[in-house]
């Protein structure tokens, strides 16, 4: 960590290429670490400014007086070289390039010219062609994407438009991030030396990251950190490039090689990286991760109060490798005690359209307290005389009772049940709008527990 620190945790920022301009990145760097609340000094740095934002800004680095920690670099590709080398000869300890044009336009020798100069001088350097990055709990925001909500999530990406997008999913489902890093090129830090740090980053809980494609040297590097990882802290990645045309999309956006997609799969799986196919099923496996404990197996008990969404969640399991599995005889008896004959009590359990908060409370205490159940799936479709937020307080109220069994809901039917989720998020109980995307991000749990639970005991 104490290698990347002056990167990611610094306590003096410049801002090369600051810019009085509201549209443009250099100005939007300087307020995001402004209104960020960084609490060292912050350096504007351009010729023809003498104060941007209240703060006195440089007319070069070797201006600026006082030591550097980090500089961001905001210029033309001709301009970039040149920084480097102020920035070299200044003593900066670290450097971000946002700017683009090097190797993902087939400029190999630009960019290496910039890892030289790096060298030369002991800097480190994230990008170019990055976005930089923000860590919440230290109240960097070194990036031009906006800001989130602090949590346990740490992610880092080849792509600065997929963090755009995966920050504004993460507000939207209420995940909070710890820390994200847009590395871009990776041209010095990559995401091998970023796996460690975040191994160590004691407010993130789980590593996420959107991986385009390595180099062989870089693939070797990430596994092997991987491997060191993930028997203490979860690894999920979402990697493109499953078909031939989004293996070439890949090269021609980054310059990176996509690789065998069943090639890195297989390496994901023994390094025990669990691996999303789509967006959604990336952001899911996060809520899940993030939030529930880890089930001691695949049995799911689904509780619904209509036939049809029952049987498309029971489909959604199978499809994933989780079991529906049939009741105990005795335990559907005392079902057949409680709920009205009408009521399936096999699994799963119907307790149909007139199930109150009570019917709801107390079947959901029973489910998470049967020894046949390792996880529960609540799903319903409210119909228009039910009260949904007093179903919802009862679901709550029920998870009380068994803290260490996962449960989630699917609260369908869109706007009807929008005001219930608030609800759900603040209780820390993800919900789905539909049981496909609810079973998936449970697989996620269950995929983790059996991976931990078949590793020797020298490694858990």
């Amino acid at each position: 960590m104490s290698q990347l620190d002056n990167l990611l945790n610094p306590k003096s920022v410049a801002v090369i290429g600051a810019s009085d301009k509201t549209g443009r990145i250099g100005f939007v760097v300087v307020n995001s670490l402004i209104q960020g609340g960084f609490s060292g000094p912050i350096y504007p740095v351009n010729p023809r400014l003498t104060r941007l934002l209240d703060i006195p800004a440089f007319p070069s680095i070797g201006s600026v007086p006082g030591e550097v920690d980090l500089a961001i670099i905001v210029l033309r590709k001709e301009l970039v070289l040149k920084a480097m080398e102020d920035c070299g000869r200044k003593g900066v300890r670290a450097v971000i390039v946002m700017s683009s044009g090097f190797s993902e336009l087939g400029d190999d020798e630009a960019e290496e010219a910039l890892t030289s100069k790096a060298r030369q001088y002991g800097m480190r350097f994230l990008g170019p062609n990055c976005a930089g990055y923000a860590a919440p709990w230290e109240s960097v925001y070194a990036s031009f994407e906006n800001r989130v909500q602090t949590g346990n999530l740490g992610f880092i990406s080849q792509s600065g438009a997929m963090c755009a997008v995966f920050l504004a999913l993460a507000r939207a489902e209420g995940l909070g991030l710890s820390i994200f890093v847009s590395y871009g090129n990776a041209a010095d830090v990559g995401p091998d030396e970023l796996l460690k740090y975040l191994s160590k980053h004691e407010p993130s809980h789980l590593i996420v990251g959107y991986l385009e494609g390595l180099v062989q040297r870089q693939a070797r590097k990430f596994l092997s950190a991987a491997r060191s990882i993930t028997p203490h802290k979860p690894v999920l990645v979402l990697k493109p490039g499953t078909t031939g045309a989004g293996t070439r999309a890949i090269a021609s956006h980054t310059g990176a090689l996509a690789g065998e997609q069943a090639i890195y799969s297989g390496a994901f799986r023994q390094a025990g990286i669990l691996q999303a196919n789509t967006l959604y099923e990336f952001i899911d496996a996060c809520k899940t991760l993030t939030t529930l404990p880890l089930p001691s197996g695949n049995r799911v008990a689904i509780m619904t109060n209509s036939g049809g969404p029952g049987v498309l969640a029971v489909d959604a399991c199978a499809r994933v490798g989780l079991s529906v599995p049939r009741f105990e005889s005795s335990f559907m008896q005392h079902l057949n005690e409680i709920l009205p004959p009408s009521c399936s009590v096999d699994n799963p359990v119907d307790v149909g359209p007139e199930g109150n908060e009570g019917t709801y409370q107390q079947i959901v205490q029973l489910l998470l307290a049967n020894n046949e159940v390792d996880i529960v799936l609540v799903v319903c479709v409210p119909p228009a005389f039910s009260d949904i937020r007093a179903i919802t307080k009862a679901v709550i109220a029920a998870k009380r009772t068994c803290t260490s069994k996962p449960l989630v809901t699917c609260w369908m039917a869109g706007d009807i049940v929008a005001e219930s989720l608030p609800l759900l998020e603040r209780a820390t109980i993800p919900n789905f709008p539909t049981p496909q995307r609810a079973a998936t991000a449970l697989s996620f749990l269950v995929r983790r527990a059996r991976w931990l639970s078949n590793l020797p005991k020298t490694e858990s």
